[in-house]
């Protein structure tokens, strides 16, 4: 990489590793200049990008409609699946829309991400407040998202990630509702709640009108299952990482194409931190360019959730390390030497 010179060379504490070699410690601005210069290309919005919510909720319904038509168990299960995957495809335009990435008007953003967040009862003005803190301190005390702040010294952080692994997604919308009010300033204070008013008299709305049977095949079972993916996928972000370097900080999963589809490339998560202004559709072009730079630095660049999990379970029967980064063996071999 042409500006590693100009870098800190150090090693790393890492999981598996009794030798870890040397890793530079970049910065955005050991970026060349072509190359961002590239980067900025591909800041552009395409909105015919958007389509997909029209999509995820032709998908979800559609979904939905033939569920309640069949009684083959073996055809709800996919259906179920399919109904999950809408939802979580959803909430994660919805998160595209806190960074502007939907449209450059501010309030079709922001009703536009309304749109695709409350079916999974998150106000996307409570997101917004505590997602655009969450990216400027990443992982230090000040993160509002950094879960293991609030964490008792009592309790191992190896029992918190099971804690996190099972019920996280829960546990995050009452941490959403109430922090993102208590640093809302009093305007952005008025908009988390007319849009957590607005949820509430949705879902009641439902409840009154259609059968509890339609409501918890065709939403809340669902929902319980996209929270389960929900907690994964936020585990493999931010777990096991290594906090005050913007290359290790969070971590990348390739995954495959579906998923990625799915997820709207949101798997692709060191690339979106590092580059938050980059829509998710070029996110993979973007990883490919800074194939150098993660390399030098020993980025955690998994290629399956899987692949993750198992290192995640290796990691709760070794004993948890505070500051020690989880990266993929392939990896690990170059590090180690």
């Amino acid at each position: 990489m042409e500006t590693a010179t100009k870098t800190k060379e150090i090693k790393p504490d890492l999981y598996f590793c009794d030798s870890p070699g040397m890793v530079y410690l970049l910065s955005r601005r050991d970026i060349s200049k072509a190359k961002r210069k590239t980067i900025r290309e591909l800041q552009k919005l395409d909105y015919t990008y958007n389509l997909k919510i029209p999509f995820f909720y032709a998908l979800w319904i559609g979904s939905a409609i033939l569920f309640l038509n069949t009684q083959s168990i073996w055809l709800h299960i996919p259906l179920y699946f399919l109904m999950t995957c809408s939802m979580v495809g959803l909430s994660i335009l919805m998160h595209e829309s806190n960074h502007n990435l939907l449209f450059k008007n501010k309030h079709l953003n922001r009703w536009t991400g309304f749109i695709c967040g409350f079916p999974s009862l998150v106000a996307v003005s409570a997101y917004r407040t505590l997602h655009l803190a969450h990216h400027a301190n990443t992982g230090t005390h000040h993160d509002p998202d950094n879960m293991e702040n609030a964490v008792p010294k009592s309790i191992p952080m190896v029992i918190f990630f099971y804690i996190f692994l099972f019920v996280g997604a829960y546990l995050y919308l009452f941490h959403l509702m109430i922090k993102s009010i208590q640093l809302a300033d009093q305007k952005m204070r008025r908009q988390i709640i007319t849009e957590y008013l607005l949820i509430v008299s949705i879902f009641t709305a439902l409840f009154w009108f259609l059968p509890f049977y339609i409501m918890l095949h065709c939403w809340l079972i669902p929902l319980i299952i996209a929270a389960q993916l929900t907690n994964v996928r936020g585990l493999a972000e931010h777990g096991l990482t290594t906090g005050d370097n913007a290359f290790t900080e969070t971590r990348t999963v390739l995954s495959n194409r579906f998923v990625s589809f799915m997820m709207s490339n949101l798997n692709y998560h060191l690339d979106h931190h590092l580059f938050p202004g980059v829509p998710w559709y070029n996110l993979p072009k973007l990883h490919a360019i800074l194939q150098d730079e993660y390399k030098a630095a020993g980025s955690s660049v998994y290629t399956s959730y899987t692949a993750f999990l198992v290192d995640f379970f290796k990691v709760s029967m070794t004993g948890y390390i505070p500051d020690v980064r989880l990266i993929p063996e392939h990896l690990r071999e170059d590090v180690c030497g």
